[in-house]
Order: structure tokens, then sequence, then C-alpha cells
């Protein structure tokens, strides 16, 4: 009898020694394989083969590729990561490509079936997730399947848009959908995530996810028609009704889907477009203008949800229970330890949930700093740890940074300077001050001496550095503090100070208008201290954040000004780099 390895057959890659334990269905399998990023197929399952505990962002760095930060980054699975899957769940993965979200199904459900047309894909979804126990893998295309059970949930990651190719007739979307209906259970629920047709990048200029063209989509497709298609969100949504599901609820991820860090809904549209950057593939270079910019305007005149880039379709045939979190903000760019999530309902429950195993110990790191802050006589959000999560109570009140902010538009530079002062008290009181003038941690990491003779001001000897107007909610003259998840030893009580000021500053350039930076650095007599503060920020960020995700991310990143403004005048088609009517100044 055949082991697991030899009905794999796959030759490329040495798998002996390797313990398989989902099952392997090849049955429908027809011997041809369908979708492909071609051989490097093959060293990303080389990569999967050879780590164990499916950590991939060295490996991603070290053999970077977009194929590769595709399908390894742990941003990826943050699409379901947060999803509230119900006890017991069985679900129908439809298109698991090299098992990224599959990992995670496995993880949060009693029992997952994953399809995929190409074996060479499968196989690195089997080698993935080669652990779990609770996972059948069937070779084939959906199609052609015949199924003897029906499911709690359906997902189509991507896969939607491929079905003018991969489904016979003359309504291949709308008959792929009916074949899907019919293998729910009566209060099943299909989950859909594809790019939106009119997605804002695409009327940036940047390159339609699936034919390389710019502005393909919104061209109907009629220059790329490669049998594949997004949808506008009414399209999707009639798409979906006249299939049978008659019941929908949108998510927006930004920057999109394949990469997402925040989940907004239909009831928890975004406010602004801060802790999110676009990326672009292969590269920016015929994007024509800011997208960031833009979603600004965009949100400020309520268009948001006709313009986000793609969507998160929850649908059901027959259950109305549909929309069960309104927002997910999502945390995979850290160092594994650390990915952590929080999550709204729409019950105005707030959660803190770990986004892998080795984070449940983060998340009871922060808890445990709250209850040592109320110690200190501070307030703090109610909370309790339920589980593996961080319950959170919702508190209905305005935020300090909001009430920062409207000092700020009223321009009320004493009640500006008001607010900073209850901040430092308030910081100052967290933290018992240290007597040793030695013991400061600027010293101990050698990012200054003590012979330099600038003053820190008070030390100390437990600072939390969160404490920042954005986890401080404002009720009735008292402060209550929430997200506290780091503390460091020995740490000036201003550079906490400066942190907070610092991050307001970057993200709300215009308050620099109304009172300069610079200002409040003095009022603190900070200007001597800050090129230490700053770099034991760095040092405190790189402790935290994944390197290789972030290094990964970057090199897909946005565009500057001048260089749109270049390809603006490359489709002028004017000699943007000598003489000519046009110019970059």
């Amino acid at each position: 009898m055949k082991n697991k390895i030899e009905e794999i057959g796959y030759e490329k890659i040495d798998l002996k020694g390797l313990e398989i334990k989902p099952e392997w269905n090849i049955k429908w399998y027809n011997q041809k394989d369908g979708y492909s990023d071609g051989d490097i197929e093959d060293e990303i399952i080389g990569l999967i083969a050879n780590r164990e505990d499916n950590n991939y962002t060295e490996d991603v760095l070290n053999h970077f590729t977009w194929p590769t930060y595709y399908h390894l980054s742990p941003i990826r699975q943050d699409i379901v990561n947060w999803y509230p899957f119900k006890e017991g769940a069985e679900v129908l993965e439809i298109g698991c490509g090299l098992g990224a979200i599959t990992e995670v199904l496995c993880e949060k459900c009693e029992k997952v079936t994953a399809v995929e047309m190409s074996k060479r894909r499968a196989t690195a979804t089997l080698l993935r997730c080669r652990q779990k126990e609770n996972l059948e893998i069937i070779v084939g295309n959906l199609n052609d399947i015949r199924f003897e059970k029906t499911f709690d949930y359906i997902t189509l990651i991507g896969v939607l848009e491929y079905q003018g190719s991969y489904t016979d007739g003359s309504n291949p979307y709308e008959d792929f959908l009916t074949k899907i209906k019919g293998l729910l259970k009566p209060d099943g629920k299909l989950i859909v995530a594809i790019e939106n047709k009119f997605g804002l990048k695409y009327w940036c200029g940047a390159r339609e996810d699936h034919t390389g063209l710019p502005f393909d989509g919104i061209n109907q497709y009629k220059i790329g028609n490669k049998g594949v298609r997004t949808f506008s969100r009414e399209e999707l949504k009639n798409l979906l009704i006249n299939s049978g599901f008659e019941n929908t609820y949108f998510y927006y991820p930004l920057p999109d889907y394949k990469f997402p860090l925040y989940i907004y809904s239909e009831n928890h549209l975004p406010k602004d477009t801060k802790g999110w950057a676009p990326y672009y593939v292969p590269n920016g270079s015929t994007l024509i203008a800011d997208e960031t910019k833009l979603y600004e305007e965009i949100i400020k005149n309520n268009v948001f949800e006709f313009f986000a880039n793609s969507f998160l379709v929850e649908c059901s045939v027959d259950s109305k229970e549909l929309g069960e979190i309104e927002l997910a903000i999502l945390h995979s760019n850290r160092e594994e330890q650390y990915r952590v999530g929080t999550i709204i309902s729409k019950k105005k429950e707030v959660q803190c949930i770990p986004l892998n195993f080795a984070s449940k110990g983060h998340l009871l790191q922060v808890y445990d700093n709250s209850l040592k802050m109320v110690g200190k006589g501070l307030n703090i959000v109610p909370l309790k740890f339920q589980g593996n999560k961080l319950e959170v109570s919702f508190m209905d009140c305005p935020s300090m940074e909001g009430l920062i902010l409207d000092a700020y538009k009223a321009k009320e530079t004493k009640k500006i300077e008001e607010l900073f002062d209850t901040l430092l008290t308030q910081i100052e009181k967290g933290g018992d001050i240290e007597t040793e003038t030695k013991k400061n941690i600027l010293y101990e990491l050698e990012i200054d001496k003590e012979e330099s003779g600038i003053s820190y001001g008070k030390i100390l000897k437990i600072g939390y550095v969160d404490m920042i107007p954005r986890n401080c909610f404002v009720k009735d003259g008292l402060l209550f503090w929430f997200d506290q998840e780091w503390k460091l030893e020995n740490v000036p009580s201003k550079y906490i100070l400066y942190r907070a000021i610092r991050l307001l500053y970057e993200e709300h350039i215009w308050i620099d208008e109304v009172f300069k930076m610079e200002e409040l650095i003095r009022k603190y007599n900070m200007e001597a201290c800050v090129e230490s503060f700053y770099k034991l920020e760095l040092m405190f960020i790189n402790t935290v954040i994944d390197k290789n995700t972030i290094l990964a991310k970057n090199w897909f990143g946005k565009k500057e000004i001048q260089e749109l403004q270049i390809n603006i005048l490359k489709l002028l088609n004017q000699n943007y780099g000598g003489e000519g009517t046009y110019t970059t100044d």
C-alpha cells in the first residue's frame, strides 16, 4: 500500500521523513493544472517543506518575488483571521492556492475541505498544513466534483473572477454561484473576496490585478480580455442576489483583500486614511495620482463604498444574521509573538484577539499592564480576559486625541497646552520616579552617556509607552486608558510625551500650521533630548515590527509625487527631461 508521500507523487523536492496528516483526494483530478505562477511555485513548495513553524517572513525576504510574498506573508491570512466562524463549523474552501487561508481555516474550524485545480498548488497546501488532521484536500475543478455533504461556510477568496475561464455556459459567474448555493446548509454562509472593478487604485493608474493593464477593468476588459473580470459593488450584489443569495453584507479591506490591515464594513466606514498604505504590483510605474490623498477626498464626499479597492462579502440564502463584526484592525506586520487584532461587533463589544498561537501571551501582558495601571491610581477602560481573548468595554465618549484635535481646529493654544500637561501628569502618575540618576534606559542602551550633561527629567521605574492621546477616552472629566501593550523600565517620562507628540504630528500634518511641534518640544525643555528619544523610538519599533515583512511590503509601496508627475508627462508625450511645454516644476 502506498504511503501519502508516494500518493502525492511530487518528485522535485525530497519529502522523505515528513509526516502528512490531511486526507489527499485526487479522484477528480484531470491531469491538467489550471492557474499557476510558474516554476516559482516549486521554489515556494521547497520553502514550505523545509520549515516546521510556518513563519516564513525570513524566507520571503531571502527569496524575494511577488509570488513568494503573496503566498507566504502573514498579512495575507488576515482576510479571515478575524472572522467569527461558529463553533464546530465545516468549511469548503474553493481555490485554496498554496494554502495561506487553509492554514487559518484549519485553526478556526472543525473540518476543512479544500479544493484546488492545480495539483502542484494543492501539494503546497498539503505540506503547509501537514499537521492538520481536520483537513481534506481535493484536487480538481469544483464544477466536476460531487460532494456527499453540505457546509456551514464556503469561501471564494480571489476565485470568482476566474469563472469566465473555468465554468462553461453563457453566464459562468451566475452558474458557478448557483452550484455553490447547493453546497451550503440552509443557514450556511458564502464568503467572497474580490477586487472592485472601480477600485480607486485603478483610477490612479495601477495595473489591473489580473490582466496587468492600466484601466482595463474600467474599460470593461475590452483590451485584456483574458476570461477574467471583476465587478462594481452593485454588479456584485446583483450577481449574488440573482444566484439565490438574497442576503449580503459588504466589508471593505484596506488597502485590499490580499493584504488587509483594516476590515471596514458598510456599518463602519473609514473616517481617515491613517494606519495603512497602498502597494502596487509589479510596481507603480503607471500611476498618475496619489491614492491615499484621493481616499481622503472620497471619504469626505461619502463615496468610499463605490471606490474601495476590493470587497469581502458575507452572503446567505436564508440567514439574516450577517455583519456580526463591524470593524477589524489587524497587526500581522509585527513579530510573530505580537500579532494581535482588535474587533468591534455590531453590539459594540470590543475584543483583542491573537492572530496566532504565539501571540496569546502578549494579550496577557496587555491585561497585566492595565491592572498595574489601576494600582497606580489611573483609570482604565473595564476589561477582562475570557478564553484567549481580551474583552474591553465599549465607551461612547470622545478620545483625548479628539479633544486635542478640536483644540487645534479652534486654534486654542492654551487648551492644547493644558491637555498635554494633563497627559504628562498621567504618564508620571503611572510609574514610580527613579531616584538613582544613573538608571536611565538611554544609558543602558548606550544611546547616550551621563557625561553628556543632557537633562532628561524624571525617570520612571516603569513607563507605559502607549499612554498616547489615541488610547485614552475622556468621560466626565476623567481619563480612561486602554490598549496599553508596552512598557519600558527606567525610561524618561518625557520620552513617552515626546512619542505622543510626534505620532500626533505625523498623522495630522495640518496641526503644525496651528501650533508648531518645535514650540511644544521647547515648552517641555526637550530640545536637547529629541535626538536620543528618536533613537530610542527606532529601537523600540524595531523590536516590535517584523522587519522582513515591512521591507517586502515597502518594495511595492506608493510613488512620490515627482514620479507621478513624470508619468503624467509621459502620457502627454512631452520631453519631461529637457525642453518642452510641460515641466515638473
